[in-house]
């Protein structure tokens, strides 16, 4: 059974993508975990937010995760941009009951310190001597379109920031397709998960997945159904044999 997860993060298709100083936010905070189990990292290797303004860019747990990081490292000024806009404090009429609620979620990151803007795009980082020094953005408008949303970008809004190190924590997309799953010659389906029939179990006989491996990253509380069901699934096709 395949429950490896959806490790691969979301990537930002924007010019000076390349600049150093832009990394994902797992390499960031993983090399933290790192430095705390006593690990020594070299200087060419540390990514360090010491003295520097730094960007995270993403709203969820992990740009949250990476506030609170740079803020004990001693970060000089710390934004975090969020696409979405900014959601009510208590109750939202969009995500009533039983749905997961959308609302505005403070942690105790954020209480230790930064800027939060919303509806915020991230449009080029500029940089000095291949270093980054800047992200240059725009404000964007969500209009409805049948049953879906549709971003704009809002004229007028423009922003430039100061950007010493930026962090990209926009999610994660699918279980990474190297390892296991090359070996074993697993179909994936359109979004690059694990393709499985009804039972959870792959291409391949007698392999089974479960979790984000399968549904791309997601709640926790799905993860533990997912494998619920694989296990039951496993269960019957031992019986089945």
């Amino acid at each position: 059974c395949l429950a490896m997860g959806a490790s691969v993060p979301r990537d930002l298709a924007a010019p000076g993508r390349d600049l150093r100083g832009v990394h994902f936010a797992m390499d960031y905070l993983v090399q933290q975990n790192r430095l705390n189990a006593g690990d020594v990292i070299g200087d060419a290797e540390r990514i360090e937010a010491c003295g520097k303004v730094v960007v995270v860019i993403g709203g969820g747990d992990t740009g949250s995760d990476c506030v609170g990081t740079a803020r004990r490292q001693g970060a000089k000024e710390i934004h975090q941009l969020e696409i979405l806009p900014e959601p009510p404090e208590r109750t939202n009429p969009q995500t009533p009951w039983p749905n997961w609620p959308n609302i505005l979620r403070t942690s105790t990151s954020h209480e230790e310190g930064c800027f939060r803007r919303w509806r915020a795009q991230t449009k080029e980082f500029t940089g000095v001597g291949g270093q980054v020094s800047k992200l240059h953005g725009c404000e964007v408008n969500w209009l409805p379109e049948g049953d879906r949303w549709r971003m704009k970008e809002a004229p007028g809004t423009e922003f430039d920031l100061q950007a010493d190190l930026v962090l990209l924590a926009m999610g994660f997309t699918h279980v990474v397709h190297g390892g296991l799953l090359e070996q074993f010659g697993l179909k994936l389906d359109t979004s690059g998960n694990l393709a499985v029939s009804e039972g959870l179990q792959t291409s391949e006989e007698g392999i089974f997945a479960a979790g984000d491996a399968v549904t791309g990253a997601s709640l926790v509380v799905r993860a533990i159904d997912s494998g619920r069901a694989v296990a039951a699934s496993i269960d019957r096709w031992f019986d089945a044999g």
